[in-house]
């Protein structure tokens, strides 16, 4: 549980670092990069992997967090192999699925 801490507290401290990762000719600093958008996912997905150390995560919580990972990842590359709006709106919409799902768990407990 200490290290799910200590992995949720370093996410949030290192989130705000993640805007220097926009590219810096881009007019919209709301819009995500393929840079950002892999960038993001190693992060979130070290947040899924501390979350799923937690000895008391059930079955069906693991489940459905390796599928949102799963699904993120494919999103991910799908936006570094074709890169649109679209896919890299999709990426970023998964890892924040999974963030949510992170979130509201941690606030069940």
């Amino acid at each position: 549980m200490k290290k799910i801490k200590c992995l949720f507290v370093l996410a949030i401290l290192v989130t705000p670092l993640l805007g220097c990762q926009i590219d810096q000719n881009s007019k919209s600093y709301d819009k995500p990069t393929p840079h950002s958008v892999a960038l993001n996912y190693l992060f979130v997905h070290g947040m899924c992997v501390g979350y799923l150390q937690n000895s008391s995560i059930t079955k069906e919580q693991f489940l459905a967090l390796a599928q949102l990972d799963q699904q993120a990842k494919l999103s991910v590359v799908k936006a570094l192999t074709h890169s649109n709006s679209a896919n890299l709106e999709q990426a970023q919409y998964l890892m924040k699925q999974i963030i949510a799902f992170i979130s509201s768990d941690k606030q069940d407990h």
